[in-house]
């Protein structure tokens, strides 16, 4: 699993798909295979073609897995 992010990084409000695959070193199809069964967190939709997710919510549930 990837190292915690800290939290005095400065990150965008949203990630899309590639900057979490970056972030975990795993593909684009992991993270939506994650997101499908519910192993991770919701993405938003901020328009019909853009789906982001809060990075709030993915460095929750990143402490949470540490946990």
């Amino acid at each position: 699993m990837a190292k915690p992010v800290s939290p005095d990084i400065t990150r965008n409000a949203y990630a899309a798909d590639t900057d979490l695959a970056a972030h975990f070193r795993v593909s684009r199809a992991t993270i939506w295979r994650w997101t499908n069964e519910r192993q991770f967190p919701a993405p938003v939709k901020l328009s019909p073609q853009i789906t982001r997710w809060r990075w709030a919510d993915v460095q929750a549930w990143e402490a949470a897995q540490a946990a």
